[in-house]
């Protein structure tokens, strides 16, 4: 955590492509795989914004940073505000979550699709879906 509010203390406050090569350089995350994951996410509207889910939480910003997350990263100085309002912050968030995942489960898909839709057992279809999309999203930035 430390790194990640260093980082953010250092970078640009806009979702440059700058942003997603320091956020992956720092979280050892492939930047494309977390611009698949703005694409898939966000269409990579920085303004972006849900609060369609069925737990009640909100999502913002490029990543859709969930509301869940905001209480841990307040008590470590990272405001929700400036999570939602500031691009670069956004991208090195998601790069942050998904990192743990990686730590979680390893560099697999199944640590991609938890980013979007958690490691329950219920949720396994919209996993495997949205893994997909981010593939598919992937390729399109690789060709």
């Amino acid at each position: 955590m430390k790194k990640l509010l260093l980082t953010i203390a250092l970078i640009s406050t806009n979702a440059s492509a700058f942003c997603f090569e320091e956020a992956g350089r720092v979280f050892d995350v492939n930047p494309k795989l977390l611009k698949a994951i703005a694409f898939t996410e966000s269409s990579m509207n920085p303004s972006a914004f849900n609060d369609k889910n069925r737990n009640g939480t909100a999502d913002y910003g490029l990543m859709q940073i969930n509301s869940t997350w905001f209480e841990r990263l307040e008590a470590k100085g990272i405001s929700r505000d400036v999570v939602i309002n500031d691009p670069c912050t956004n991208v090195f968030v998601g790069a942050w979550i998904l990192a743990q995942n990686f730590e979680t489960s390893g560099e697999t898909w199944l640590s991609v699709g938890a980013y979007n839709a958690g490691y329950s057992n219920r949720t396994e279809k919209a996993r495997q879906k949205y893994i997909g999309i981010v593939q598919t999203n992937l390729a399109r930035l690789n060709e």
